[in-house]
C-alpha cells in the first residue's frame, strides 16, 4: 500500500479558488478548531514562519501547564514542543549547530511517552505527526515504528463501557490511522489480532456498537474519512459489510422522530443531527462516493434544512463544517452562491443574540475568527468578536464555570483562545496584564474528573501553533499531496 493509491479525491474547483484560496488540502479536510483543539487532527497547517517571541511564549505556557497538571502527558508534550520550536528555529536560521539540541528534545519526548493507555496512543500519534511535518522522521523511524505497532495493541485493549467512551476510542483510532499513513508504515494497517481480525475491521465493527446517534455519526464519519485518506476506503462500503449504507439507514430512521435530547452546554436541538451529517458529507467527499448523497434522502438538503433551523449561536459553530463539506464535494456554489453574505449574516445574528457573558462565547468567537480569516484573509474580523473572545477567556480562567458546563473549563478556554488569537496575531491580548495567563495557571480550577481530558486541549493547541511556525512555503505531507 502506498499513499499514491489513496482514494482521497477532494475536488479542485473554482469555488475553492474563490473562497478558500491557497489552503493546504489537510486543512480543507480538517478545517475547524474542533478538529485541532479537541482531537488533534490536522495540526500545523496554514504556516506562519518562525517567530522567536512566539516560541518563547509557547514554551512558557507549556511549562506552566506541565507544572500545574504534574501529568506525564504534559511532560511529554513540553519536550515535543521544545523539539518543534528548535527545529523551526534551525530551519529559519539555517543553524547547523542547533541540530544536536533538536535531537535531544525529540529523544527526550520519546523517553517521556506516558504510560496511561489513552494518553500513550495519543502521544504516539502526536509524535509521529510532528516528526513527519518537520521532516525529521527518518532519524527516529525504528523507534516510532515500534511505538505505533504497540499503540495498535494498546488501543485494542482499552475498555470503553459507554457510548461516549466508545466514540472517543473510535476517534482515537482515526488519529492512529492517519499517523500511520503520514509515516507510510503501510504494513501496520494489515496487522491481525489473535482473533484474526485486522484492527481496521475491529474498529468498523466497534462503530456499530454505539447506539447514541450523535456519537455514532461523528465517530463513524471520522473513521470513514481516515480510511479514505489512507487508501482503505473500500473497507467502508465493501460487499461483506457496507458500513456507510448502514450509517445512513440508521440516520434515515432516526430522523423520522424529533430529537428531545437535552443541551450539553453547547449543542442543542438540530445540532445533534447537523454536526454528524456535516462530517458524513465530508467523508463522502474523501471516499469519492457522492452517489450516496441521495441514498434514501437528499442529505445535502437535509443538512441545509437543519442548519437554517439552528439558533444563531449554533450556526456560528456549524457553518464551517457545512461550508467545507460542500466545498470538498464540489457543491458549494450550487447550494450557497453567496458564502460571504451567509457568513456575515451568521456573525451579525450571533452578535445580536448574546450579551457576551455566556459560558461558550469564547468557543463561538473562535469559530467566527477562523472562518473570517479563511474566507476574507485581507479583511480584519469584526472587533466585537475579538473583544468578546478576550472577555470570555478572561471570565473563564480560574472561575467555576466548569460547574455549569464542560465547556466552562479553563483549559478549554485557553486552547480556543490560543488558537484564535494566534490566527489573528494578537498574542498581546493573550499575555496582557489584564488576562494574566501565566500568573493564573496556578489558580486554575476544574472538575477533577475532566481536568485530565480538558488539559489535553491546551496541549493540542500549543502543538498546533508550534507546528504552524514551519516555513511559509511548507506543503502538504505526501499523504495529503
Amino acid at each position: 500500500m502506498s499513499s499514491s493509491n489513496s482514494s482521497l479525491s477532494v475536488n479542485q474547483n473554482t469555488n475553492r479558488q474563490q473562497y478558500f484560496h491557497g489552503m493546504l488540502k489537510e486543512r480543507q479536510l480538517f478545517p475547524t478548531p474542533w478538529y485541532w483543539c479537541v482531537h488533534g487532527l490536522g495540526l500545523g497547517q496554514e504556516p506562519t514562519g518562525f517567530d522567536p517571541q512566539k516560541s518563547q511564549n509557547l514554551l512558557n505556557i507549556s511549562l506552566a501547564l506541565s507544572e500545574k497538571t504534574q501529568q506525564d502527558y504534559h511532560r511529554f508534550t513540553h519536550c515535543l514542543l521544545q523539539g518543534i520550536v528548535s527545529t523551526c528555529e534551525t530551519i529559519s536560521l539555517d543553524n547547523e549547530q542547533q541540530k544536536q539540541q533538536v535531537n535531544s528534545h525529540f529523544l527526550e519526548a520519546i523517553k517521556e511517552l506516558p504510560q496511561d493507555p489513552w494518553e500513550y496512543v495519543r502521544a504516539c500519534v502526536l509524535l509521529t505527526e510532528t516528526l513527519v511535518k518537520l521532516e525529521q522522521l527518518e532519524l527516529y523511524k525504528n523507534s516510532v515504528y515500534e511505538h505505533l505497532e504497540k499503540a495498535f495493541q494498546v488501543w485494542a485493549e482499552i475498555t470503553a463501557d459507554n457510548d461516549k467512551f466508545r466514540y472517543e476510542k473510535l476517534q482515537l483510532f482515526a488519529n492512529l490511522l492517519i499517523a500511520v499513513g503520514q509515516a507510510e508504515f503501510w504494513e501496520l494497517l494489515t496487522l491481525q489480532q489473535n482473533n484474526q481480525l485486522t484492527y481496521i475491521e475491529t474498529a468498523l465493527q466497534a462503530s456499530t456498537e454505539i447506539s447514541d446517534l450523535f456519537y455514532f455519526g461523528r465517530g463513524s464519519a471520522i473513521v470513514f474519512t481516515a480510511l479514505g485518506i489512507i487508501g482503505f476506503g473500500e473497507k467502508v462500503y465493501g460487499d461483506s459489510c457496507n458500513y456507510l449504507q448502514n450509517l445512513l439507514d440508521i440516520f434515515d430512521l432516526e430522523l423520522k422522530e424529533p430529537s428531545n435530547r437535552d443541551s450539553d452546554g453547547v449543542h442543542s436541538g438540530s445540532d445533534y443531527y447537523i454536526f454528524p451529517l456535516s462530517l458524513i458529507l465530508n467523508s463522502l467527499a474523501v471516499l469519492n462516493r457522492s452517489d450516496y448523497l441521495t441514498y434514501k434522502r437528499d442529505w445535502v438538503e437535509v443538512s441545509l434544512s437543519f442548519f437554517h433551523s439552528l439558533s444563531p449561536a449554533s450556526q456560528t459553530s456549524q457553518i464551517t463544517f457545512l461550508l467545507f463539506a460542500l466545498n470538498n464535494l464540489n457543491l458549494l456554489d450550487t447550494y450557497i452562491p453567496d458564502v460571504i453574505g451567509l457568513f456575515n449574516q451568521c456573525m451579525e445574528n450571533y452578535l445580536q443574540c448574546t450579551d457576551g457573558f455566556q459560558t461558550d462565547d469564547y468557543l463561538r468567537c473562535t469559530y467566527l475568527i477562523h472562518l473570517s480569516e479563511q474566507l476574507m484573509p485581507s479583511e480584519p474580523v469584526d472587533s466585537r468578536v475579538v473583544s468578546m473572545l478576550f472577555n470570555g477567556v478572561s471570565q473563564t480562567l480560574g472561575s467555576k464555570r466548569y460547574l455549569e458546563s464542560n465547556y466552562g473549563s479553563s483549559y478549554m478556554a485557553i486552547a480556543y483562545g490560543l488558537s484564535a488569537l494566534d490566527k489573528i496575531n494578537r498574542w498581546d491580548l493573550l499575555l496582557s496584564e489584564e488576562l494574566g495567563l501565566l500568573k493564573k495557571f496556578g489558580q486554575l480550577e476544574d472538575d477533577p474528573k475532566t481536568t485530565r481530558l480538558n488539559a489535553l486541549r491546551t496541549a493540542f493547541a500549543l502543538v498546533e501553533v508550534g507546528l504552524r511556525m514551519r516555513p511559509l512555503d511548507s506543503k502538504d505531507t505526501s499523504l495529503f499531496s
